[in-house]
C-alpha cells in the first residue's frame, strides 16, 4: 500500500506544471532578451531575424500559458488567474508580442525600438503588482 501511495505521489509531482517563476525564466525572459538585444546586436541575416520573430511569437503565446489555472507562484501560492488586473497584465503580452513580431518581419530597427518600449512597460506593470509579493 505504501508503495502505491509513493508511486501516486511521484506521478503527481511529475505532472505538476512549472511554477510561474520557472516559466518566466524559461520562456519570457529569454524571448524578451532576444528582442531587447536587437538594439545592440543587429540581426545580420534571415535566420537571426527569424529568431527575433520566434521570440515575439513566444511572448504572445505565453499569455495563454500564464493564465492556465493550476500553476503556482514560487512561494507555493496559486497564480491569481481570476484577478482582473493579473488577467489584464497577462493579456497585454499579446499586443506587445504582436508589435514585436510585426517589427521583426519588417526588419525595422525603429519599430523594434518602439516594441521594446511597449514590452518593457507590459512586463513592468505586472512586476510592480505581483513579482516577489505574497
Amino acid at each position: 500500500m505504501r508503495a502505491l501511495v509513493a508511486i501516486l505521489l511521484a506521478g503527481t509531482a511529475i505532472a505538476q506544471a512549472p511554477s510561474l517563476k520557472q516559466l518566466m525564466r524559461s520562456s519570457l525572459l529569454p524571448s524578451s532578451n532576444t528582442i531587447f538585444s536587437v538594439q545592440s546586436n543587429i540581426p545580420k541575416n534571415n535566420m537571426e531575424w527569424q529568431a527575433v520573430e520566434n521570440a515575439a511569437i513566444g511572448i504572445e503565446e505565453t499569455a495563454n500559458v500564464i493564465l492556465t489555472p493550476g500553476r503556482l507562484r514560487a512561494d507555493g501560492q496559486p497564480v491569481p488567474v481570476q484577478a482582473a488586473d493579473y488577467v489584464k497584465y497577462a493579456r497585454a503580452l499579446v499586443p506587445a508580442g504582436a508589435k514585436c513580431l510585426k517589427a521583426a518581419k519588417a526588419r525595422s530597427l525603429d519599430a523594434i525600438g518602439d516594441c521594446t518600449d511597449l514590452l518593457s512597460d507590459t512586463c513592468d506593470n505586472c512586476h510592480k503588482a505581483y513579482r516577489d509579493k505574497p
